[in-house]
């Protein structure tokens, strides 16, 4: 009997030692964000005196509609005591933003894998709302792989509460009213030159509900950009679905006739 709990007492031993508790740990990550960037304070204990240590990190930002905006980041530093509290700041892509975004993160600690989420605005998930005192106007043609004309002719600003917006598209016998922009993101892409004093935007990017042929409950996603005169360069992407959620329409090429025009706001 006392062999036996002798040799337990060994096994014991063994799978504690064998999981030592966890070294250079994360205890917590907050952050503040603005539409024009972040600031971001991370804290970190039982750490070693004269190592350096890296920290990723990660935002994740989600339109209400549309792709994500993945902004990753790495602090560097070296302990000087066995917690640091280190303090980094950046910018977002294509900065301010213009739109509203649900904004998330998380950060890791590469020695140990130690990752916590970030407190955003003292949320876990905090609501980021945006607008870029802007807007486009224009319209065109753009052709359907089967060759079908696509028109669309719009006034659309870069803030939702910037009210009204207009954009009509029309094609084989149907039409898309727009009664609702949802949400609207406007940008300045470094690989389209504008041309023009007021380029302080070029790519328009969209989202609203409408009617589809007098129906309500369509939804339009579209792309515009603004690449300079006479407008042969500009690009129309656009994506229509109707109340069930089907696609009626997809659509993107440059432009085979019009012009579109990004601009300051006129309020």
């Amino acid at each position: 009997m006392k062999r036996t709990l002798a040799v337990c007492g060994v096994v014991f031993c063994l799978l504690v030692f064998a999981h030592p508790a966890l070294a250079n740990v994360l205890t917590g990550a907050t952050a503040t964000v603005t539409c024009n960037g972040f600031s971001l304070t991370v804290d970190a204990s039982a750490l070693t005196s004269a190592t350096s240590y890296t920290i990723n990190f990660t935002f994740t930002l989600t339109p209400t509609s549309g792709p994500p905006i993945t902004v990753p980041g790495t602090i560097n530093f070296t302990a000087t005591s066995s917690t640091a509290v280190e303090t980094f700041s950046g910018t977002w892509p294509g900065a301010p933003l213009t739109a509203s975004f649900t904004v998330t993160g998380s950060a890791v600690l590469t020695s140990s894998g130690s990752t916590v989420p970030i407190i955003i605005n003292g949320s876990s998930a905090a609501l980021l709302t945006c607008g870029l005192d802007g807007r486009m106007t224009g319209g065109g043609s753009v052709f359907e792989t089967d060759g079908a004309r696509v028109t669309h002719g719009f006034e659309l600003h870069c803030d939702v509460a910037d009210v009204p917006d207009r954009l009509e598209i029309n094609w084989a016998g149907h039409r898309f009213h727009l009664e609702t922009l949802v949400t609207a993101f406007c940008f300045k892409d470094p690989t389209i030159n504008a041309a023009h004093p007021t380029d302080i935007f070029n790519t328009y990017v969209g989202f609203g509900t409408g009617l589809l042929d007098g129906v309500p409950g369509a939804t339009a996603n579209w792309t515009f950009t603004d690449a300079g005169e006479p407008g042969t360069n500009d690009m129309a992407t656009i994506v229509i679905k109707d109340a069930s959620g089907t696609v009626v329409l997809s659509v993107s090429g440059k432009l085979d006739s019009g012009n579109q025009q990004a601009h300051v706001d006129n309020n």
